[in-house]
């Protein structure tokens, strides 16, 4: 596997220590989860523009409820 260093800001490290700690990860576990949902958005920007990147929630009915959506990536 290959490894790189990465500079963040004191604000984005406490956040990743915190998702990694609540989560059971590593940190370094939890910025590949992030990178993929990047390559995610990025690859369904290439098929369309003005996509953006949306979170659901499925709710007890079984329907899904948009609870967060990521736009600009």
């Amino acid at each position: 596997m290959r490894s790189m260093t990465v500079e963040m800001s004191p604000e984005i490290d406490d956040t990743l220590t915190m998702i990694a700690c609540a989560r059971g990860i590593s940190k370094g576990e939890a910025m590949r989860r992030a990178f993929l949902l990047l390559k995610v958005a990025f690859e369904e920007k290439q098929k369309c523009d003005g996509s953006s990147l949306g979170f659901v929630r499925r709710m007890p009915d079984n329907t899904l409820k948009a609870v967060g959506v990521v736009t600009g990536i």
